[in-house]
């Protein structure tokens, strides 16, 4: 019984009802455990497994010794405890230096220091160290989520800090947030202009280079039978696009990515170093297509290339470089972006590519690795002769074999031996995009028709509400590029006749959902949400995080400043921040006198007349307003008014203030009065 009793004790202490010191103490350290776990919880979801049940068992512990009354631990188990902490920290990451370990350290030793809290001095530390840990919390994320946890995390923090300063009896726990609040916007205008002109650095301000050991999504320099089908499993977004005007259908969209020529049997790469030095890439523009313009926004990948809609005739700058393209007409710029990037592009329908290819620089098109496949060089071999070495004809012929045999489409397909081509073809007959393109790419080759390999993205998905298609990594795709006289490189995907759903699979979604029309009803509440939280990302996205140093360097140019010149700028930036304190002082440090509860109580009785069209004239006094009402009410209702003005009218001119006993009879005959 006595331990309910203390936590029921404890309990009472968050509203501020107990006195004395030690209720004190321990109502502002549960107050801040609060605000501890907020700001924690962010960064254990990038934590190792131990390090989060480690500092939930310390948590746990300080939680139930404040609940409890229990004293804290001994100095020397504190101790044994931190440099245990710290030695299974460099087990795991070999190192106490660095971005990772650092962050690591911190949240265990913010654990252990909620151990040994006993003065408000302590209190302090612990607020300051969750203040770093929010600042490190944007290593892991810098999405709008993070920002608004990060936030809350904040106002939990700075209302902890008022806690502090209240004396014995304090203020409701609504009441101090809700004060917090108030400070946090009239800090908001000051934040966003600091936001706006401060300098915008090209390495992070902390200096810290990225850990290597982190790996990022998405396509790589080489291609491997179950690569790309691992990429499907993932909704992590690839970049988004926004056309200016008309955008193509779902389906014909390819986001051209790399290309891959050499093969070894098991592996396709980039060409590294061709035979014969190939042309420069060459496009020529049927004017009879359609033109795309639009802007991309491309997350980090940690590659040189970035992508444009097929076929793509121009690609903007990306930050201060200009991107180039390839011989197999891919744009790469010549430091991998490592971090979100945007860009303008046009691309067009109609086209013809690689025109200028000669026999001998196609020689690069056709290498096969010896030894490998021999059912397949033999089945190449004899369509050759049946079909005159009519390239489209060959074409043909394998995609009607694709589409004739027992092959069926999955992302898990079974192993392949060294002979993968054939085993797939003659056995399997199970495989992703990469292996039907693949599988066709070899076919073509050892007919001796050129033929690649184009690794990229398919599709995408039209977010309603800001017009943003979105590509994820689960749209990655794997097609084939075949060359025929006259027409250059034609693209070829052997997937449409496999599983056309695949290329179809968002034309559904990319339908535009007029909100405005009744139709729009028939679409689910949670689909909205989605495209609703999607449209917020972006827009955080596109205003926020990709506000850099040209964005800037466009703005101060509106207003006649050279960003060079930082004199200028300081002058700008120090007027502005006058301007903007002088406005919320104006709006917020005016002085506002008390409101007289008794004045409040006789304007809720005058405004419930008004509305029944009683209404008070300003030259009356409250008697004579009285005399000219009364006849006109109900008999009960005049007796709640007479008793009303009459409780008004002594409490008015009494020498002594009405109490809370008196306030409250006041707002019962208020409560009953309904003319």
């Amino acid at each position: 019984m006595a331990e309910i009793s203390g936590l029921r004790q404890s309990l009472r202490a968050l509203g501020g009802k107990l006195g004395g010191q030690w209720e004190r103490e321990r109502r502002d350290t549960f107050f801040l455990l609060g605000a501890v776990l907020m700001t924690v919880l962010p960064h254990l979801f990038y934590q190792p497994f131990w390090v989060t049940a480690v500092f939930a068992i310390l948590f746990a512990w300080r939680t139930g010794l404040v609940l409890s009354g229990r004293w804290i631990p001994r100095a020397s188990v504190r101790i044994a405890a931190a440099v245990g902490c710290a030695m299974a920290v460099y087990a795991h990451y070999h190192t106490l230096i660095g971005r990772e370990p650092g962050v690591t350290l911190l949240i265990l030793f913010l654990g252990l220091k909620l151990m040994e809290v006993r003065a408000r001095r302590d209190l302090l530390v612990v607020i300051f160290l969750c203040f770093f840990l929010l600042l490190a919390s944007f290593f892991n994320s810098q999405s709008v989520w993070v920002a608004a946890a990060t936030l809350v995390s904040v106002l939990f923090l700075f209302s902890s800090m008022l806690t502090m300063q209240f004396g014995e009896v304090e203020q409701p726990i609504n009441r101090r947030f809700r004060y917090v609040g108030k400070l946090l916007l009239q800090a908001l205008p000051i934040g966003a202009l600091i936001f706006v002109t401060f300098p915008r650095l090209s390495q992070p301000l902390w200096g810290m280079p990225q850990e290597g050991q982190s790996a990022r999504t998405g396509l790589s320099d080489q291609m491997s039978p179950g690569k790309i089908s691992t990429l499907s499993e993932s909704r992590e977004i690839a970049f988004r696009v926004k056309f200016e005007g008309s955008a193509p259908e779902s389906r014909d969209m390819y986001w051209r990515g790399p290309t891959f020529g050499s093969f070894d049997g098991k592996t396709w790469r980039a060409l590294q170093r061709p035979a014969i030095p190939p042309p420069d890439p060459a496009l020529t523009v049927d004017r009879r297509g359609n033109l795309y313009t639009y802007s991309v926004t491309l997350e980090p990948h940690g590659q040189r290339w970035i992508y444009g809609l097929e076929a793509a005739t121009r690609i903007g700058a990306v930050g201060e470089e200009t991107p180039r393209f390839t011989i197999d007409f891919l744009p790469v710029l010549d430091n991998p972006p490592q971090e979100r990037v945007r860009y303008q592009a046009t691309s067009v329908s109609r086209y013809q590519m690689g025109l200028n290819e000669t026999p001998t620089t196609l020689r690069n098109w056709l290498e096969l690795p010896p030894g490998h496949n021999p059912r397949t060089l033999q089945l190449a071999t004899r369509w050759r002769g049946e079909e005159n070495e009519d390239p489209e004809r060959l074409v043909a012929r394998a995609m009607e074999l694709f589409g004739r045999e027992n092959f069926w489409y999955t992302l898990q397909p079974p192993a392949l031996g060294k002979n993968s081509i054939d085993d797939f073809l003659f056995g399997t007959q199970r495989g992703f995009c990469e292996h039907y393109a693949q599988a066709l790419v070899v076919l073509l080759r050892a007919a001796d028709v050129p033929a690649r390999v184009v690794t990229g993205y398919q599709g995408g998905e039209l977010n309603p509400l800001d017009e943003y298609w979105t590509v994820r990594q689960s749209d990655a795709h794997a097609w084939a590029e075949v060359w025929i006289q006259n027409k250059g490189w034609v693209r070829v995907d052997p997937t449409r006749a496999i599983a056309p759903a695949r290329i179809e699979k968002n034309v559904r979604q990319a339908r535009l959902i007029d909100l405005e029309d009744n139709a729009a009803t028939k679409v689910s509440a949670l689909t909205r949400l989605k495209f609703g939280l999607d449209a917020m990302s972006n827009a955080w996205n596109q205003w926020v995080l990709s506000y850099d140093r040209g964005k800037q360097k466009n703005l101060f140019r509106k207003f006649g400043l050279d960003i060079e010149d930082w004199h200028e700028v300081a002058m700008l930036v120090a007027v502005l921040l006058l301007l903007v304190i002088g406005v919320c002082a104006l709006l917020t440090l005016h002085p506002k006198p008390p409101k007289d509860p008794l004045a409040s109580v006789y304007e809720a009785y005058c405004r419930r007349l008004a509305i029944a069209g009683l209404s008070k004239q300003n030259q009356e006094t409250g008697q004579r307003y009285l005399q000219r009402i009364e006849r006109l009410l109900d008999p009960e209702d005049a007796a709640l008014a007479r008793q009303f003005t009459r409780a008004y009218y002594h409490w008015r001119y009494s020498p002594h203030r009405p109490g809370p006993e008196d306030m409250r009879h006041l707002q019962q005959l208020l409560s009953r009065f309904h003319p």
